[in-house]
C-alpha cells in the first residue's frame, strides 16, 4: 500500500508546523502559564511600588527575578518562532513536495534523487486536524498538512499508519 502526496507549503501553514513540532507538554506548559501569571503579578507589583515610592535600588530583589521570568518565557515562545523565520526561504515557498508513504517510511521525491525516511527514524510526532509534524532523530522536521492528499481516504490513512508506525519519546 502506497499513499502518494504532493503539494506546496504556504507561510502560514509552515510557522503553525514550527510551532506545533514545538509545543511543550503538558506539564511543561502548566508551568509556563504559572510563571506567566506570577511574572503578571510581579511586574504589576513591582511597576507600582516604584511609582509610588521612586525608590527603583529597592526593587533590584524583584526586577531579577522578573528578568528570569522573562527569559523562562522567552525560551519558550520566541526560539520555535525565530526557527520558524529562518527556515522559512523562497525556495521552499516554491517547492512542490511530493513522494510516497507506505509501510517502510516515506519516501520524497526530489530533483536530485529519493530520500527515504523509515519509521524507526522518527521519535516525536505532533497533530492538528489537519496538519501532522514528524521529527527525526537526527532533528529533521516533515510536514504534512491535510491538501498534500487527494482525499479523506489517503489522509486517514496516513494518520492510522502513523499512529501504529511512528513510536514516540513521552513529552510530559
Amino acid at each position: 500500500m502506497q499513499i502518494k502526496f504532493n503539494g506546496k507549503y504556504d507561510k502560514k501553514l509552515f510557522y503553525n508546523a514550527v510551532r506545533l513540532a514545538n509545543e511543550p507538554g503538558r506539564n511543561a506548559r502548566l508551568l509556563h502559564i504559572l510563571v506567566g501569571m506570577a511574572f503578571a503579578v510581579i511586574l504589576v507589583d513591582t511597576v507600582t511600588k516604584i511609582i509610588r515610592t521612586g525608590d527603583f535600588a529597592g526593587q533590584v530583589i524583584e526586577i531579577a527575578l522578573l528578568l528570569l521570568m522573562g527569559l523562562v518565557l522567552y525560551q519558550a515562545y520566541i526560539p520555535p518562532y525565530l526557527g520558524a523565520q529562518k527556515m522559512w526561504t523562497p525556495e521552499l515557498a516554491q517547492r512542490i513536495m511530493s513522494g510516497h508513504i507506505s509501510k517502510q517510511g516515506i519516501t520524497y521525491n526530489f530533483p536530485n534523487g529519493d530520500k527515504v525516511y523509515a519509521w524507526s527514524d522518527f521519535n516525536r510526532l505532533r497533530k492538528m486536524p489537519n496538519l501532522v509534524t514528524l521529527i527525526s532523530l537526527g532533528g529533521m522536521l516533515l510536514v504534512f498538512p491535510r491538501h498534500f492528499f487527494k482525499s479523506d481516504a489517503d489522509w486517514g490513512r496516513f494518520i492510522n499508519l502513523i499512529d501504529t508506525s511512528v513510536i514516540t519519546t513521552k513529552k510530559n
